[in-house]
């Protein structure tokens, strides 16, 4: 650098500039100047710092100090934070606009079911009613979308082998991305076995391999591998997250078009897509995102344009056997004629619910907040078999509720169901040592399904 000139090093100011930045100093205004600007290293590369400039005196000469600081890796820092800050913000409004979706989406869904319940299976309404259930899945499926990505679903993890996860759902990705992509497989002899919610990881492989399929729409390769990787402070330092230990690492690669950087930093934001009009939601990748968070895991894309693109998804591993998974089965939907005790403070999901279960039989009782389903459950308490209770409720919510009725009763049945999201609930008082919960939109199918089970179980002494 000894033959550059203080403008040589500072490409963004000319002389006059730079006179005008020192002008304060030298009238005496100031004591020192701080300012962010770009210097340029011998080489030519340009790279921020951070420089303090002080005017000083000795033995009757004026001088200037400059301290100069390279800021590279601290603004690495604050835009990585501002990114982490900005998800979250996004997160907090994805979760609060869900739940009113949820309460919406429970009363369509589920008046649409009870029309076609109704309605002669030959009647010329059943496409449309099958159109306004398509269309409120679709909803559905978006909200539950956005409670992914905001990381505040309720999952139900247990521990899971990787390599089983990806082996089990092998053939259904094949049938996704067609037969102009060829997939590969490269698992690890190892264990990784992590703690998941299985329907989740399947979420994340579709919605990885639905987004390699559309980067090659010609046709090429999707290569799954796993293997066992360690978090350390250099990936830490190199990301700006992450835990250090030992994890389970899935990684996706496939040789489609990639993407150019600004693409790639935002590819995990929610409704961000370069795909035309129509042809995407945006939302695929900010589930991955949201859902890898939600386990404590970490998400990680490498691309570059014209050279493919690799997704690597970290899990922490732990020390645990597998679960195996039992076969789903077909559901006959049975009634009965105990009586329930509905509290719920949305009315057009209690008047639902209401309609539903009297349609099998059920003898239901209303309320609308906590304090009025403590009163009706005194009332009625004798002849109660059911209680069923929305977790967030005005005037008292319905965690304390029950507590205030397993005190009337001990042993009373009782379900929990919200369309809040998960730390909203928490909020609430803890609900792992209650009763089961079960989030909305709820389908008749599943009210019915589950308050079936309820009540063929035994009463419990903590209402289970």
């Amino acid at each position: 650098m000894s033959a550059m000139t203080p403008l040589d090093i500072k490409p963004e100011y000319s002389e006059a500039s730079f006179r005008e930045l020192i002008a304060p100093l030298l009238r005496g205004e100031k004591d020192k100047v701080l300012f962010q600007t770009l210097h340029r290293r011998e080489s030519g590369r340009v790279y921020p710092v951070e420089v303090n400039i002080q005017l000083i005196e000795q033995e009757g000469t004026r001088s200037f100090l400059a301290v100069i600081l390279d800021i590279t890796d601290r603004m690495k820092l604050e835009a990585q934070l501002r990114h982490a800050q900005k998800m979250e913000a996004v997160g907090l409004l994805a979760g609060g606009v869900a739940h009113d979706f949820n309460n919406i989406l429970t009363a369509i869904i589920g008046y649409a079911h009870i029309l076609l319940l109704k309605l002669p299976e030959s009647t010329i309404h059943k496409p449309i009613i099958d159109n306004i259930l398509g269309a409120s899945e679709r909803a559905a499926t978006l909200t539950r979308s956005l409670l992914a990505f905001s990381r505040k679903q309720i999952i139900h993890p247990a521990p899971v082998e990787l390599n089983t996860a990806v082996r089990r759902i092998q053939d259904l990705l094949r049938r996704l991305i067609g037969e102009h992509i060829e997939l590969r497989t490269d698992l690890t002899e190892d264990r990784t076995t992590i703690m998941a919610d299985s329907s989740q990881m399947e979420q994340v492989l579709m919605n990885l391999a639905a987004n390699a399929r559309d980067a090659m729409p010609a046709g090429g390769t999707l290569t799954i591998a796993t293997d066992k990787a360690r978090i350390d402070e250099l990936f830490i330092d190199t990301n700006g997250f992450g835990r250090i230990g030992a994890y389970a690492r899935l990684s996706m690669t496939d040789t489609g078009t990639g993407m150019n950087y600004k693409t790639r930093e935002r590819i995990f934001e929610p409704f961000f897509t370069t795909k035309p009009m129509g042809k995407g939601t945006g939302m695929g990748l900010s589930m991955v995102y949201g859902i890898m968070k939600q386990h404590h895991g970490y998400a990680l894309c490498s691309s570059e344009a014209g050279k493919g693109t690799t997704f690597h998804l970290y899990f922490p591993l732990i020390d645990a056997e597998a679960v195996s998974e039992p076969s789903p089965e077909n559901v006959v939907l049975r009634g009965g004629t105990e009586t329930i005790l509905i509290a719920e403070d949305d009315p057009d999901v209690r008047r639902l619910m209401r309609s539903v279960l009297k349609e099998y039989g059920y003898r239901v009782v209303e309320a609308a907040d906590g304090n009025e389903a403590i009163r009706k459950f005194r009332e009625t308490a004798p002849s109660v078999d059911l209680v069923i209770l929305d977790v967030i409720m005005p005037k008292k919510n319905g965690r304390d509720a029950y507590d205030e009725i397993v005190g009337i009763a001990p042993g009373i049945r009782a379900l929990f169901i919200s369309g809040y999201t998960a730390d909203i609930i928490d909020h609430s008082g803890p609900l792992s040592d209650g009763p089961p919960l079960i989030s909305k939109p709820i389908s008749p199918q599943q009210l019915l399904t589950t308050v079936r089970e309820m009540l063929d179980s035994p009463r419990g002494p903590a209402g289970t």
